[in-house]
C-alpha cells in the first residue's frame, strides 16, 4: 500500500460529461474536488456528441419555439407514463435553461435549438464549432474543453490514468475511495462526498446479456465506448446502493454501413419498404427517422433483424428529388455518392471505418449487410427473407402505393413501389449509444438503499443514475442523454456541498 494520502471535500470518479461537469459545480461552491478519471482525457463519449436537451432557452424563444417547460414535462411523463421519478424530471427539466447560459459564462457558443427529426420538438442546442456556422459532429467537445478548464481554474484536481476500485463507508457515512493510481500504486483518498460517474456499462457484454438480454455483435451492434464497463454501478451496489433495472438506449444500425457509408445508409434509412426475415410488414416506415421507435421494432422481430427494400426506381427517384429524411447529424441530402460508395462496399475496397464505427468488432466489417439483387428470388436467397410472404407483401405494398396504406396508414407520399429491375437491401440490427440507469437515487441524485433511504454523501449521476425514461429513450426531446448528463451533473457537485454544508454531515 503507498504511503500517499489524497483527500478532498469532494471526489468525482469519472471525468466523462456528468462528472467534468459535477466537479464545476461543486468547486463553484467552494469545495476542493478530485477527479478520479480511469482514461486520459475528459468528457468521455459526450465529445462525440453535437449539444444537449434545454427548455425555455433564449434560443428558443429568439427563434420562436412554443414549447414551455410544462409542455415538456407533461410530453415526458405521458411518455414514460409516469413509472419514472416525477420530481427528478421536473427539477432537470426546470434547471436547462440556465445550463444553457451557466455554459456561456465559461465561453461556449450554441448555434441555437434545433429538432432531430420532423416530430421531435426543438429542444436540441447544439454547441458552436469555432469558425463554423452549421452543425457539426463532435461539436460537444468544445462544451468539455470549456468545462476542464474550468475546473482547473477553480483548482480541481484531476487525475488520469486513475481507477477508483472501492467506495469507503463508515458508519453510515461515505468516508473515501480506494483506487489505483497512475502508478499502479494503491491508496486511499479521505474524502466527505464521492459522486459516481462512470457512464453505465455499454462496454460490456457480459452485463449486457445479463441485465438486458441482448448478445452484443449478433443481435445488438451498440457503440462500445472503450473502458465504459459498469465499475461504477459494481462499486455503488457494494456500498449498498439499491439496483433499478437498467434499458439500452436503443437505435438501430446497418454494421458496416451506417458509420462508414453514409449516403448508403441514409439512403436505406428512409421510408421506404420494411419487412423482417418473414417477408411481413410489421412498421409504419414514416418513423423510421425516430431512431428509438424503429429500433424497438426492430428488436420484437425474429432473430432481431429486418430489412429495408428499394429499387432502381426509387434510387432515380432520389436522383432527381433528393431523399425524404435529412438529418442534421449525416446532412446526406442526395443519393449523389451513392453508385461510387456501393462500387466500395460490395469490392470490399477501402472499407476504412469512421467515427464510432472505430469502437465496433472487426468482424462486422466482414459481415454483408448491404444486398443488390436482380430479381426478387436472388435478393431473397441472398437474404433469407421468406420469397412467398415477400411477394406477397410488395404486391400488397405496390397496390397501397395506389390509393394508401390501409395496413399501417402511411402518409401517401412517402409511398414508392417496388417495380424496377434491381433490388437493393440493407439489413438492419438493434444498436444504441450504452446502458441508462442501475442505481437508486432520489431527485437530489442520492444514491439510495433498496428500500428507498439515502446512503450519507454518496451521489451518482449520467448515465449510472438515468432512470428517467422508463423503457426507452425520449427522443421525442432530443439532446436528453447529454442534458441529463450534464444538468444531473451540477444538481449531484451542488447537493453534495449542500449535505457537507448540514447537520446531516455534522
Amino acid at each position: 500500500m503507498s504511503t500517499k494520502k489524497m483527500e478532498a471535500d469532494v471526489i468525482v470518479i469519472g471525468g466523462g460529461a456528468s462528472g467534468i461537469t459535477a466537479a464545476v459545480a461543486a468547486a463553484e461552491k467552494d469545495s476542493s474536488v478530485i477527479v478520479l478519471e480511469k482514461g486520459s482525457t475528459t468528457g468521455g463519449a459526450a465529445n462525440m456528441g453535437m449539444g444537449f436537451f434545454a427548455v425555455e432557452s433564449k434560443y428558443q424563444k429568439a427563434q420562436m419555439v412554443n414549447f414551455s417547460k410544462e409542455d415538456a414535462f407533461n410530453l415526458f411523463m405521458n411518455y414514460t407514463h409516469w413509472r419514472v421519478d416525477a420530481r427528478l424530471v421536473r427539477k432537470y427539466i426546470e434547471q436547462s435553461s440556465d445550463t444553457i447560459e451557466w455554459a456561456e459564462g465559461m465561453g461556449v457558443e450554441f448555434l441555437g435549438a434545433y429538432k432531430y427529426f420532423e416530430k421531435s420538438e426543438q429542444t436540441w442546442h447544439v454547441v458552436k464549432t469555432q469558425g463554423s456556422n452549421t452543425p457539426a459532429e463532435r461539436a460537444a467537445s468544445n462544451l468539455y474543453r470549456a468545462l476542464t478548464e474550468r475546473a482547473e481554474e477553480l483548482g480541481v484536481q484531476i487525475c488520469y490514468q486513475t481507477k477508483a476500485t472501492k467506495i469507503l463507508i463508515e458508519d453510515g457515512h461515505v468516508a473515501g475511495v480506494e483506487l489505483i493510481n497512475a502508478d499502479g500504486e494503491k491508496e486511499e483518498a479521505e474524502c466527505n462526498a464521492v459522486i459516481v460517474a462512470t457512464g453505465g456499462f455499454g462496454d460490456n457484454p457480459k452485463m449486457i446479456s445479463e441485465y438486458m438480454g441482448f448478445e452484443w455483435g449478433r443481435d445488438l451492434h451498440s457503440f462500445r465506448i472503450p473502458g465504459v464497463e459498469g465499475e461504477g454501478l459494481k462499486m455503488m451496489w457494494e456500498a449498498g446502493a439499491g439496483k433499478t433495472e437498467p434499458v439500452m438506449e436503443l437505435t438501430y444500425t446497418t454494421p458496416g454501413v451506417t458509420d462508414v457509408f453514409k449516403t448508403l445508409s441514409e439512403t436505406m434509412r428512409q421510408p421506404n419498404l420494411m419487412v423482417n426475415l418473414d417477408g411481413l410488414r410489421f412498421i409504419n416506415e414514416e418513423i423510421m427517422n425516430n431512431t428509438v421507435f424503429t429500433g424497438n421494432a426492430i428488436a420484437r422481430q425474429r432473430e432481431r433483424m429486418a430489412f429495408t427494400i428499394i429499387d432502381d426506381s426509387i434510387l432515380e427517384t432520389y436522383k432527381k428529388t433528393g431523399l425524404d429524411y435529412i438529418t442534421f447529424h449525416h446532412n446526406i441530402k442526395n443519393v449523389d455518392k451513392w453508385d461510387k460508395e456501393l462500387k466500395t462496399y460490395v469490392s470490399g475496397e477501402g472499407a476504412e471505418a469512421s467515427g464510432l464505427s472505430l469502437l465496433h468488432n472487426a468482424d462486422q466489417k466482414s459481415q454483408v449487410n448491404l444486398f443488390e439483387a436482380d430479381s426478387l428470388e436472388e435478393l431473397a436467397e441472398k437474404t433469407g427473407i421468406n420469397l412467398e410472404n415477400l411477394k406477397k407483401t410488395i404486391e400488397e405494398y405496390n397496390e397501397g402505393c395506389t390509393s394508401s396504406d390501409s395496413f399501417f396508414f402511411k402518409k401517401h407520399k412517402y409511398m414508392k413501389p417496388l417495380n424496377g429491375k434491381k433490388y437493393y437491401a440493407a439489413r438492419h440490427f438493434p444498436a444504441g449509444y450504452g446502458s441508462l440507469g442501475g442505481v437508486k437515487v432520489s431527485d437530489k441524485m442520492e444514491v439510495q438503499t433498496p428500500d428507498g433511504f439515502k446512503i450519507h454523501g454518496l451521489y451518482a449521476c449520467g448515465t449510472d443514475a438515468c432512470n428517467i425514461f422508463g423503457d426507452s429513450y425520449c427522443f421525442l426531446l432530443p439532446g436528453n442523454t447529454m442534458g441529463f448528463a450534464v444538468n444531473s451533473g451540477r444538481m449531484a457537485g451542488y447537493n453534495a456541498v449542500e449535505y457537507m454544508d448540514s447537520d446531516e454531515f455534522m
